[in-house]
């Protein structure tokens, strides 16, 4: 919830697919504050390739607030070479 103190975990591993994740934005920023960072749930599509391999088609970001307008954003795959995964959401803290 907004204005909520959270627990995050350093540098996850594994798919971050569905969790939700504190996200470095490098070459685009953040249209609701205008900040490098933001918190939201990641969702991400994939294309497996012919060699077996894998890359991503699109990596949604998606609030989960209470607050009015927050709004989806969408990295496409152009621009996924700048956005670094943090951290990802442990708990609220009371």
């Amino acid at each position: 919830p907004n204005g909520a103190w959270s627990l995050f975990r350093a540098n996850p591993q594994g798919t971050r697919h569905g969790k939700i994740v504190v996200v470095q934005h490098r070459s685009i920023s953040d249209p609701e504050t205008g900040g490098s960072y933001t918190i939201k749930r990641y969702r991400s599509e994939k294309v497996v390739d012919e060699d077996g391999g894998w890359r991503h088609e699109r990596i949604e970001l998606v609030p989960e607030s209470d607050g009015v307008g927050f709004e989806v954003m969408t990295v496409n795959p152009q621009d996924v070479d700048g956005l670094a995964v943090i951290a990802e959401w442990l708990m609220v803290v009371e």
